[in-house]
């Protein structure tokens, strides 16, 4: 079984990687943190994105798209990366 993730970066300058964090199940409790974003009733998949879980990725490991975040989701991703990041 492959994980639900969500890219969270591209490269223009190398487009093969990018970056890309974890969704927690719906059915995994998750505290609320900064770093924890609750995914949207619009959002293509229900869980818990989990900023503190980003990894690389090749294209090659990628799955087939199921479906794009809502605006209010990717403006809590952008906050908790600025908030995990530091920035």
């Amino acid at each position: 079984m492959r994980a639900r993730i969500v890219v969270v970066s591209a490269n223009p300058y190398n487009p093969q990687r990018a970056t890309f964090a974890v969704i927690l199940g719906a059915d995994v409790p998750t505290p609320k943190s900064p770093s924890l974003v609750p995914l949207a009733a619009g959002d293509p998949t229900r869980g818990t994105i989990d900023m503190t879980r980003l990894r690389p990725l090749t294209r090659e490991n990628l799955g087939a798209r199921i479906g794009r975040l809502t605006r209010t989701t990717l403006l809590a991703v952008d906050d908790a990366l600025r908030t995990y990041l530091g920035l």
